[in-house]
């Protein structure tokens, strides 16, 4: 091909690559390098290169396809749809712009791979095409990240734009993947129980089960054969019992309000996350565990150990990681966000069209300070779509401890209801 090689705007920085010596020979080199998969198309679409990366991808060696039409190498969602040449045709243009576009692509193996492809037309210098290329990047990891992270999507989502919220959500793909020990904090209502599920869902152990342990108060030694089990004994000593750490082997366990564990159960679970085994109770061999945990609690861990409700030891082993989830008063900036996400969700499970909240309803609703946190925020915004009977939420469709009290004060009677007082009053 003695034509010198152009392109437009994005990539004429490479114009004088041939000016400067650059060995035509040198292209399928560079290109078998770069880290992501790159297809050279002719004017018919025609295959006539794969480099390293794509040859992985798809499962065909370059040579094999040459000559081979596009459809039948990368075959997908593209070819259907967003296929260049017919978007082209359809625009009236000779030669398409550049564009990238997200979908899927089937493999040699019939393995669905998600894909964005950038197709990049090469031209002459009378702007004629002479070949493309088809830039593909592997979005599998992604994809299954983001899956793991949005499989709780909806009332149950973890969800902010706030400063605290965002370096939450960003730091959480990599404590999801390390194994180690998590202490969530954060008042009742602010979501600690579906933190600790989101982690184990975006984990490498989301296959394996989730078991959520409440410490409620209880008498020690059921709590014992609830947490480690029992060997089995007398009649039954074929048929031991397990606990909940046994069901959550090469799972996670969730252990919430950790300090309502008694102190003796504390230095059990101290014994089992040092030792990775648990021996049942009344038996007398330990049993090797793999068993991520994850511990939260709703009050100031520090004052639970100064008080003594919570072992100092045990402490420092579960706060190798610890995440903080803040308080609806402490994230301003994302009450009306989260407003306007639970309207979302609750407009479409009830079937209705909601445009939002009317100004004054808005006004009230970012001056409450929320003591029941997302929860109560949530509760709310459910509550008023299910009685509103128009598009908009006004004052009264909100709770009346929203419309006529202020957290920790008495509540006040409705207008409706001091009016018929004052009437009945009256009367007499």
């Amino acid at each position: 091909m003695d034509k010198t090689v152009a392109t437009r705007a994005p990539l004429a920085p490479f114009l004088g690559l041939a000016a400067s010596g650059l060995d035509r020979a040198d292209l399928p080199r560079i290109l078998r390098a770069l880290p992501f998969g790159v297809a050279v198309l002719d004017q018919e679409r025609r295959t006539l290169f794969l480099n390293s990366a794509l040859e992985r991808l798809t499962g065909y060696e370059s040579a094999e396809v040459a000559g081979v039409p596009c459809r039948h190498v990368l075959r997908g969602s593209f070819c259907m749809h967003h296929c260049p040449p017919l978007a082209c045709a359809k625009a009236g243009r000779a030669v398409c712009e550049a564009e990238s576009r997200e979908g899927t692509l089937i493999n040699r193996h019939r393995r669905l791979v998600h894909v964005r492809l950038t197709s990049v037309p090469v031209l002459d210098r009378e702007g004629g095409l002479l070949c493309t290329l088809d830039v593909i990047e592997d979005l599998s990891a992604l994809k299954e990240l983001e899956a793991r992270l949005t499989r709780t999507a909806g009332p149950g989502a973890i969800v902010g734009r706030c400063s605290a919220m965002e370096h939450l959500l960003r730091i959480l793909p990599a404590v999801a993947a390390s194994d180690a020990t998590v202490l969530l904090t954060g008042e009742s209502g602010t979501g600690k129980d579906l933190l600790a599920e989101a982690l184990h869902r975006a984990s490498p152990r989301a296959r394996e089960s989730f078991v959520r342990v409440n410490a409620t108060p209880m008498p020690e030694a059921l709590l014992d054969m609830e947490l480690f089990g029992q060997a089995g004994c007398g009649p039954d000593a074929n048929a031991p019992r397990p606990g909940k750490f046994q069901l959550a082997q090469n799972g996670t366990i969730y252990l919430s309000e950790i300090a309502d564990m008694p102190l003796a159960q504390q230095g059990r679970l101290l014994r089992l996350l040092d030792e990775k085994a648990v021996t049942p109770a009344g038996g007398e061999r330990p049993m090797r565990l793999n068993v991520r945990v994850v511990a939260a609690t709703g009050r100031d861990p520090e004052a639970l150990v100064k008080a003594g409700l919570l072992r100092d030891d045990l402490f420092h082993r579960l706060n190798a990681v610890r995440l903080h989830l803040p308080p609806v008063r402490e994230r301003g900036e994302d009450v009306q966000f989260l407003l306007t996400y639970f309207l979302g969700i609750y407009a479409a499970k009830f079937r209705k069209q909601m445009l939002g909240f009317t100004p004054e309803a808005l006004s009230l609703l970012s001056a409450y300070d929320y003591p029941g946190n997302v929860r109560e925020l949530r509760n709310l915004v459910e509550y008023a779509v299910m009685v509103c009977p128009g598009d908009m939420i006004g004052v009264d469709h909100l709770p009346p401890h929203v419309r006529y009290q202020q957290p920790g004060q008495a509540p006040q009677a409705e207008p409706a209801a001091e009016a018929a007082r004052a009437k009945h009053a009256r009367r007499r």
